[in-house]
């Protein structure tokens, strides 16, 4: 079996760090898990969570912690090696953030979303959020110093992409393709000036774009990508937090060389044919 994780968590004011908050202890516990679970998805060729968290134990020994040991979600599934793998990569990305990397691998928008609430809790109810993976590695502890910059980190992303609004952009597929964070990317050549643009996939894009990961039928068809496009400046596009790809033409309409039949007549002229045609 995988070895578990401990998460302890230190409450604060007058009840101490022994007694946090209903919604504290248990929003903390939640998002940490759906960082793994993120982390999962966006780690593995498959991009699922094959992997349930659950809890094997709890001690209330100043401060309270709790034991979350990986399961397999189909017991006919081995998870020991991806469990471990998931936990490394989680740790090491919130490693990085701490020493100012906003966006680790691995990591997608809703993943660091998650992320700054276990760091925000800390900063507004809780005095310290400690997290040991694999018994055996150094633990990874947020506390209110912790905590402080992470949420600075996040302030100064926000303000860099101040820039954005919700709108479509029409174009031309050119690839799609996973990057090194595990988030599905479209790239396509917007149609008013030819520019590739990168569509960064989130939900339903996601799905969208995995499919068209699988084959190559889909270089230069016509789409229109909805979502929240941000600006470098007011005629240039950084990128999309693509939410829905229409697809604008599927199958490109036939040139002259498709519909051309040079035996069209059975080698009759134009004016036999017609003459034939009408019964003359």
């Amino acid at each position: 079996m995988a070895k578990p994780v401990r998460v302890t968590i230190k409450g604060a004011g007058e009840a101490g760090e022994n007694a946090p908050t209903v919604d504290d202890l248990l929003g903390q516990i939640r998002d940490f898990v759906e960082v793994l679970q993120g982390v999962e998805k966006a780690l593995t060729d498959d991009h699922t969570n094959q992997i349930v968290w659950r809890v094997t134990d709890a001690e209330r020994e100043n401060p309270i912690s709790f034991e979350l040991t990986p399961f397999a979600t189909n017991p006919a599934i081995f998870v020991d090696a991806r469990a471990e793998a998931v936990e490394t990569a989680a740790i090491e990305g919130l490693i990085a953030l701490h020493g100012g990397n906003a966006r680790p691998p691995h990591f997608t928008d809703d993943t660091l979303a998650k992320a700054r609430k276990l760091h925000a809790r800390v900063r507004n109810g809780l005095a310290g959020t400690t997290v040991a993976f694999n018994g055996n590695v150094e633990p990874f502890v947020i506390d209110p110093d912790a905590a402080r910059r992470v949420e600075s980190l996040f302030a100064a992303k926000t303000e860099s992409s101040a820039y954005r609004a919700l709108g479509s952009v029409e174009g031309f597929v050119t690839r799609a393709e996973l990057d090194g964070h595990g988030r599905a990317i479209l790239r396509f050549r917007a149609r008013l000036d030819g520019v590739e643009v990168k569509a960064i996939a989130s939900g339903t894009a996601f799905r969208q774009i995995e499919e068209m990961r699988l084959s190559e039928i889909w270089e230069g068809v016509r789409i229109r990508v909805y979502g929240t496009i941000h600006h470098k400046s007011l005629t240039q596009i950084d990128h999309i937090d693509a939410d829905y790809i229409e697809v604008m033409d599927r199958d490109p309409l036939p040139g002259v060389e498709d519909v051309l039949d040079a035996d069209f007549t059975g080698g009759l002229t134009t004016e036999e044919y017609l003459s034939e045609l009408r019964g003359e």
